[in-house]
């Protein structure tokens, strides 16, 4: 009996431990089984397998860009103004519904459909690509919130992030490294009919990450945030935050980051298949690029409580 008493916090909740670190590091990995794959292979299966003119697509993506701003204030919205009660709190709710719309949505980017018309093409890219964009908000914007409600300790919270970027990093390397050496044929082609079975794979994965963090999540903050009675006006909101400097400085630096990241992802693989002959070895780029994460990950706590989590992201 003594145990299990000892098991507990003085609010009767599972004490603050490993199980809630690979709980929330499979939340990250999760999302990463759909990230990790669309940020590279989405531009080269349109453009390479299915042909799409690059213009064409480039013009797409400035749509699709377009469309990220829109989804991520709209569903952002939604979610801040729902009053209904959920059985398993708000956060993990959302994350149950958008799981299963990501592994979906994920699926339909690649569908192969190599012998349809052009426009049916361009349009399946735009759907699969627009509901792709809402899916991974809906999981993404309340598992990034959650973090907050888990814990109120700045230690522990600043541990879950650590594990959250392991938890990234255990799916975006062997899908970076793996994928690379197997989606190519002798001619240095990709071979476009092998990314829908990949993103069922993947989809399944993600699944069993979503649902095992959504089993095992303990939420010991209760959230006092109050909804608000005035209705949403989107232009209103989009106007507001223009005037907001502190919010366009809090965009800008993830905007970037994606930009940067994204466009050195797909230009680096385009690099070794075209200028080097050699695509499977793209995915040494993305080890590379990921080892700093990996060896600085085990301070993040020690910097945290010693400087303060800005001055830490900083670094």
């Amino acid at each position: 009996m003594a145990k299990k008493v000892d098991a507990l916090d003085q609010n009767g909740f599972r004490r603050f431990g490993m199980l809630d670190k690979l709980s929330y590091a499979a939340g990250d990995a999760g999302c990463n089984c759909s990230f990790a794959l669309a940020g590279t292979w989405f531009t080269l299966f349109w453009t390479q397998f299915m042909k799409i003119d690059s213009l064409a697509f480039a013009a797409l993506l400035i749509v699709f860009k377009v469309w990220d701003a829109i989804n991520d204030t709209l569903i952002g919205a939604i979610m801040d103004s729902s009053k209904k009660q959920y059985k398993r709190g708000k956060f993990l709710s959302y994350i149950a519904f958008g799981s299963i719309l990501l592994a979906v949505a994920a699926c339909l980017c690649f569908l192969p459909i190599k012998g349809a018309e052009m426009w049916v093409k361009v349009l399946v890219c735009t759907i699969g690509y627009v509901a792709w964009d809402a899916a991974y908000t809906i999981v993404n914007v309340p598992y990034g919130s959650m973090l907050s409600v888990i814990t109120a300790e700045p230690g522990e919270r600043a541990q879950l992030g650590a594990w959250r970027t392991l938890g990234s990093l255990v799916v975006s390397i062997p899908v970076g490294v793996i994928l690379p050496m197997i989606l190519y044929d002798e001619n240095k082609n990709v071979k476009g009919e092998l990314l829908f079975p990949v993103a069922v794979i993947l989809g399944v994965i993600a699944l069993a990450m979503f649902w095992f963090m959504i089993k095992t999540t303990v939420i010991r903050v209760k959230s006092d945030v109050k909804v608000s009675e005035e209705k949403f006006n989107f232009f209103k909101s989009v106007k507001a935050f223009a005037q907001n400097r502190a919010a366009i400085g809090a965009t800008l630096q993830p905007v970037g980051m994606f930009i940067g990241t994204y466009g050195a992802a797909t230009a680096s693989t385009v690099m070794f298949q075209s200028y080097f002959g050699q695509p499977e070895l793209s995915g040494l780029i993305t080890l590379v690029s990921v080892l700093p994460m990996v060896i600085f990950v085990p301070f993040t706590k020690k910097l945290t409580l010693k400087y303060g989590k800005k001055e830490s992201s900083a670094v």
